[in-house]
């Protein structure tokens, strides 16, 4: 019944053809690819925005793919003092934060991609004249210009701790990898006008995750290969943010959540099903890795 499933379940034109690719490039016979590595986003992918939690299903399914040899990573927005949950759930064997800015596995950290310092005085300076709202993320530090109800919203959802407050001239000087910028669709040129050094991508609609221009999620998944001396097409990512979407263009097999946006499901592999749904699992199955 699995097998019949399989042929019948709907592939996107790509997806088919990045499939046969894969098989042909590998020489492998039906169904069977050689995942050696799996990139997991955490917000909407792994963690409901409903419970805030794991699914049961989920980490016993990252326990069965961990005895079979398969090397398993996180890929977040979140920066490492917000993955407190998470680590405390499942031992992933590195993490790719702020959104590809710094990555480590264990103690060694194998990419860190900074703002550069023109990039930080841009968002420092669009902070303070258009009075918006924005956490900065350091390696290991995180804090805010100020408190309004979109970010007491984010703390929520996120179901993470209050960062402390510290004027936005802090930031100057040091070292900031990513930041969450409190901003509507409609307010997003506030900060765009200002600060041609960066670049932004959007998971939700009251806020933007701001990165250097040379950053994404896909360096990280590239490290991490190249750490591991893997190839692209043994990797599978998933995710349903645009933060996503050069994670999912990039990995041999990608897999956009049933509540991504068109776009993001536009890039992917294959389609799967809701976080509330198991859709990591839905998927893991359709590809014979569970």
């Amino acid at each position: 019944m699995q097998l019949l499933s399989f042929f019948f379940l709907a592939w996107s034109n790509r997806g088919q053809e990045r499939y046969d690719k894969i098989r042909q490039n590998w020489n492998l016979p039906g169904r069977e690819i050689m995942v050696k590595a799996i990139f997991l986003d955490v917000d909407g992918t792994m963690v409901s925005f409903q419970t805030h939690t794991m699914s049961k299903k989920l980490v016993e399914g990252l326990h069965t793919l961990r005895e079979k040899g398969i090397s398993l990573f996180v890929s977040t927005g979140r920066q490492k003092a917000m993955l407190d949950y998470v680590t405390q759930t499942f031992s992933f064997d590195g993490y790719i934060t702020m959104s590809g800015q710094y990555c480590y596995m264990g103690d060694e950290v194998l990419l860190r991609n900074p703002m550069p310092p023109q990039g930080v005085e841009e968002l420092v300076n669009a902070a303070k004249i258009e009075g918006f709202s924005c956490i900065f993320l350091e390696g290991e530090d995180v804090y805010l210009n100020c408190i309004n109800h979109l970010t007491e919203q984010f703390i929520q959802d996120l179901s993470i701790s209050m960062p402390p407050v510290r004027p936005a001239d802090y930031a100057l000087g040091r070292e900031i990898y990513q930041a969450v910028v409190f901003l509507d669709p409609s307010q997003e040129h506030q900060l765009l006008q200002r600060a041609p050094h960066l670049q932004t991508t959007r998971w939700h609609p009251g806020f933007l995750d701001v990165m250097p221009a040379t950053g994404g999620k896909d360096k990280g998944v590239e490290a991490f290969l190249n750490r591991l001396g893997l190839k692209r097409e043994e990797c599978m990512a998933f995710g349903d943010g645009e933060n996503d979407l050069t994670m999912l263009k990039y990995a041999g097999i990608g897999v956009a959540m049933g509540t991504a946006s068109d776009q993001v499901k536009g890039v992917a592999d294959y389609v799967t099903g809701t976080v509330d749904e198991d859709g990591v699992i839905a998927a893991l199955e359709h590809f014979g890795l569970l």
